[in-house]
């Protein structure tokens, strides 16, 4: 596996973040509650550029994937440093043809 790093990923870029487990049973709620928070979809907001607590720098990702029905969605602010135990990989856009 290649490393990651943060030239990798442009600006308003849909990627999948993953723990890189499988999805558990919708039955085992709490199991599946613990995987959504680690496997989810987003777009980056920023870039965070290397420091020495992330020497592959990091991503600040949009996490819109909360439907609410009183507000429509909510969304949240993720900030993940890229070398770690999340995978997160770029969405291709797939091209009309």
């Amino acid at each position: 596996m290649t490393r990651q790093n943060h030239t990798q990923f442009e600006i308003g870029q849909r990627v999948a973040v993953s723990n890189g487990q499988p999805r558990p049973p919708d039955r085992f709620n709490r199991k599946l509650a613990a995987w959504k928070r680690s496997n989810y979809l987003g777009h980056v907001h920023e870039i965070a550029e290397p420091r020495d607590y992330s020497p592959y720098g990091g991503l600040i990702l949009k996490r819109d994937d909360y439907p609410d029905n009183k507000h429509g969605w909510i969304e949240f602010t993720f900030h993940i440093d890229l070398g770690g135990s999340l995978i997160v990989e770029p969405i291709e856009a797939k091209e009309a043809a």
